[in-house]
This record gives structure tokens, sequence and C-alpha cells, in this order.
């Protein structure tokens, strides 16, 4: 079942369709491009983080002086000489694009949010290390009962009760530290998964949101970003360097408004990016 989240991006791919191209390879690629990389963020955050989640998200952003060389030699030259260069900026641009907007869903700031995918991920994570941590914890070998068919025997040991669910990995140290810190005599499980899951999607909020080079915040937007995905459709569906050249400089004329959301995509931010000289989104606009 498709999420509200999958099926509103469907929706707006839709209006951008303008080549004729097969248009379903083309979502298709989109979208499996978003979902790699977001199974990529939530995967680095569970699997490849420190001992107590503390490791912030991972992130390149494009080398100023191979721009600013790639960007000179199209508006001196009209052509790109260095299109593995241009490759990589154009992937650098979709991918962070892709990021910024997948992190401002999850983190809730657009009307319909991700929660499904933080359920797929973290709430799987949560219910693994539940299924160790009850049955290693919770299942109280020592309960006992009373024979009430005869009640002169006094106490007898109740015989342990198999789990309902079988442990399968190993329980992290950090899920036993906030399971020793909470756990209370009579908790119910659902009372211990919520506060596990509370814990780890704050965690998560901070492996995204407190980028420690950045003052302004971590990678979420609620400035630029709509402009910024209708040229990522733009850019998705261009074929020719000579057309992804123009889309890729009206991205930046985008995010250099702002110094925060620059910074997030090229070595320099702002500052490198006033020091391009010419626009070639302006010589197209020109010559169109």
């Amino acid at each position: 079942m498709k999420s509200i989240n999958r099926i509103i991006k469907e929706e707006y791919i839709n209006l951008l369709r303008e080549y004729e191209k097969d248009e379903e390879d083309i979502d298709y690629t989109y979208f499996n491009r978003e979902d790699e990389l977001k199974s990529e963020l939530f995967s680095d955050f569970l699997y490849n983080n420190t001992p107590d989640f503390t490791k912030h998200v991972p992130w390149k952003v494009i080398p100023f002086a191979r721009l600013k060389k790639i960007w000179e030699d199209f508006m001196t030259l009209g052509v790109v000489r260095d299109t593995r260069g241009l490759e990589m900026i154009k992937d650098l641009m979709i991918d962070n694009t892709m990021k910024v907007d997948i992190f401002t869903n999850l983190a809730g700031h657009t009307q319909w949010g991700d929660s499904e995918a933080i359920e797929e991920n973290i709430g799987n994570w949560v219910d693994e290390q539940l299924k160790c941590l009850w049955e290693e914890k919770i299942e109280d070998r020592s309960q006992l009962e009373i024979p009430f068919n005869d009640p002169k025997k006094g106490y007898v040991q109740k015989p342990p009760a198999p789990p309902e669910e079988k442990c399968e990995t190993t329980i992290h140290p950090f899920a036993q530290r906030i399971f020793d810190d909470n756990y209370e005599e009579g908790m119910k499980r659902e009372k211990f998964r919520e506060i596990l899951f509370d814990t780890m999607l704050g965690r998560f909020g901070d492996y995204y949101q407190e980028d420690p080079e950045n003052k302004m915040g971590g990678f979420i937007s609620d400035y630029g970003l709509q402009p910024l995905l209708t040229l990522l459709g733009e850019l998705y569906r261009s074929t020719k360097p000579e057309t992804d050249i123009p889309i890729i400089d009206k991205m930046l004329n985008v995010v250099h408004q702002r110094s925060d959301i620059a910074d997030w995509f090229v070595e320099g931010g702002s500052h490198a990016l006033a020091q391009l000289s010419g626009s070639p989104s302006e010589v197209q606009s020109e010559v169109q």
C-alpha cells in the first residue's frame, strides 16, 4: 500500500512530464533513487552509528573550484569539456535535494509527513530489540501460583511461559541501557516500546537536525524546497550536459538566496556562489 507521501509525489511528478521519453521508466528511476536514499539514511543511523546514536548525517557538497571551471568553460565555449565533473555535480544536486525533502517530510514540516517510513525503520528496530529484552528480562521465571485444587500444598513454581516472539538479533547496549534506566515492576510491554521508540526518534532527529558545521540548523527547509523540487523534476529528465547546466544554475540561484541552504550544496556556500561570473540559465533565457 502506498503512503500518502508517495501518492502526492507521484502526482507531482506527473505534472512535470513534458518529454516523449518512456514516462514509466522516468518515474520508476526517480522514486527508486529516493527510496534507496531513504533506506541508506535510516541504515546509516541505525547500524553505522556511535554506541549512543550521536552520529550526524554524512553530507557531501560540490567542490567549488570544479564547479567554477565547468561554468566558466560553458560560458566561454558553450560546451562542457569536463562531462565527468558535471555528472558528479548533477548527482549531488539530485541526491542533496532529495535528502532535504526526505528530512523535511520526516520532521513533519509538510502536511503529509512520513510516519510510515519512521515506523518501518525505527519501529522495526525497536520491535526487534523489544523481543530480546522482553524474552531475557521480563519473563519472570520465579513467579508463583497457588494450586487452587489443593491450597494446603502451598505455592509451587510456575513453569516459564514460552516467549510469544523469538529473539533473532543481538541486544544493542543502548537499548539495554534505556531498559535498565526506565523499566519498573509491572510495566507493560507497550509502555516500554513507547519509551524506546521516542528515545530513538529523538536521536534520529539529532542525526539530521543538528549539523555541527551549520549554525542555522540541520537539513530541513521550509524555504526554497518547492522551487528546488520543481527544478529537480526537470533535471532528472534532462539527458544532455547543455540542458543540465542551465537547470543546475537555476537551482543554485535558489539556494544562493539563503546561506544555510547554499552550504548544503556547494563548498563555500553563498560566498563561493557569488564568485561565479555569469549565469548559464540567464544566457539560455536570452537565446530563447
